[in-house]
């Protein structure tokens, strides 16, 4: 299998159990939002009952039997009802903004494996280069040493140079495993199973990461972040709570309405049948029911005193989450043109250490130089090409991660 990151995102969401898991969540409380509309309808019903009955007396022994239906409903409870519907609309968008916010956490981690690979590949090429190197630099080297140009000593160290070189690959090739293993972790796919990612054009790359204003990253940040808006709507959870409080201090009223009738066998001998019976003795009734609350021990203030508490506290986290996510914003974005200008300057570190390594390379050949100068060139060289590729990577990442928090679609 072969996934582009955008692949990789769409395939996690799909498929990633922590995904599933806050989608049954949502799931979840749209069926007690479905429960809280239905509370509004008359609920329905029916009663059977038979029984046997006997009188030493008239040594007789007697069937009797009651059927009833009954319905009811409530026409007004403080509009208890009404609120608790609205909470539960509410609730069902918390659960999605959940999902939504535990999407971006599995975005940013599955941007970051891709790219750990990408980077890890681009440095196996890169190593490979020097090993190829390091093996002629090696070969020269023999055969200095067998002339006399070079010691044995100078001769042994190119060897371990070469061996280092090689190890270095092999070290890269297992990060580049590790790094695929923490993919497939994260889509949820089998760890023995084949994939390969689909590296987009370098080109292409950078031309998507201009870095845009601060203010319209803030803006778009602002309006997107799912965890302010779980705090907006916590309040408004929390207001709804102080209504539904409230609704105890009122009336409730409701009505009912019931059919019923029954029968006893000892009727029958008196000529009157079963089914006569049951019409005889049908029976309807409706009534209202109104309960008036005159005492609850205070209660009911206090919980209402306490819901109005919570609602301020909602409001001063909700305050808080703004301050802090808006700091943080701020200075990602700093970070984010911090890391861009490392990778330029890293960059052109790296150009000028590879040009002196190559120049070495070339003086060694002649003998020019040492195996000790050369080699210490050549380390100079990896060390900086170590940071190039964390510094070019990093940089990526980060400016990936601003279109996440931006709400903007993720692609290379």
């Amino acid at each position: 299998m072969r996934f582009s990151l955008e692949e990789c995102i769409r395939y996690a969401e799909e498929n990633n159990y922590t995904l599933q898991t806050y989608g049954l969540n949502i799931q979840s409380s749209e069926i007690n939002l479905k429960q809280a509309k239905e509370n509004i309808a008359p609920s329905v019903s029916a009663s059977v009952s038979q029984g046997l009955g006997t009188n030493h007396y008239q040594k007789s022994v007697s069937w009797n039997g009651n059927y009833g239906i009954s319905a009811g409903m409530t026409l007004f409870n403080g509009l208890s009802n009404y609120n608790s519907i609205k909470q539960s609309k509410l609730q069902v968008e918390q659960s999605e903004l959940e999902l939504e916010q535990k999407k971006n956490n599995i975005r940013v981690s599955i941007i970051q494996a891709f790219l750990n690979i990408m980077m890890n590949e681009d440095l196996l090429e890169y190593q490979q280069e020097v090993l190829k190197s390091s093996k002629e630099q090696m070969e020269q080297g023999e055969q200095q040493f067998k002339v006399g140009k070079i010691l044995e000593s100078e001769y042994k160290m190119l060897q371990a140079q070469h061996t280092s070189d090689l190890y270095n690959i092999e070290n890269t090739k297992i990060n580049i495993q590790n790094n695929y293993l923490t993919l497939k972790n994260l889509l949820a796919i089998n760890p023995n199973a084949d994939i390969h990612i689909v590296r987009p054009d370098s080109a292409t790359l950078f031309k998507n990461l201009e870095v845009p204003q601060m203010q319209e990253m803030m803006t778009k940040s602002m309006n997107y972040l799912p965890e302010l808006k779980l705090k907006e709507n916590d309040v408004t959870d929390a207001q709804y709570d102080v209504k539904l409080r409230k609704a105890n201090y009122y009336p409730s009223l409701s009505l009912n309405a019931g059919i019923s009738t029954g029968y006893n066998n000892n009727n029958l001998s008196e000529n009157l049948s079963w089914g006569t019976q049951l019409w005889h003795g049908l029976g309807e009734n409706i009534g209202l029911n109104l309960s008036i609350p005159i005492y609850q021990r205070s209660s009911v203030r206090h919980n209402v005193q306490l819901a109005e508490l919570r609602v301020q506290q909602a409001e001063l986290s909700q305050k808080e989450t703004e301050y802090q996510v808006g700091r943080e914003l701020q200075q990602y974005y700093l970070d984010v043109l911090s890391a861009q200008n490392d990778y330029r300057v890293a960059e052109a570190q790296k150009d000028a250490y590879e040009a002196n390594y190559n120049a070495y390379s070339v003086k060694f050949k002649y003998g020019s130089v040492t195996a000790v100068d050369l080699i210490q060139q050549q380390t100079n060289y990896l060390n900086q090409l170590n940071k190039y590729m964390q510094a070019k990577y990093s940089f990526v990442l980060e400016r990936k991660i601003l279109d996440v928090m931006m709400g903007l679609p993720v692609k290379l």
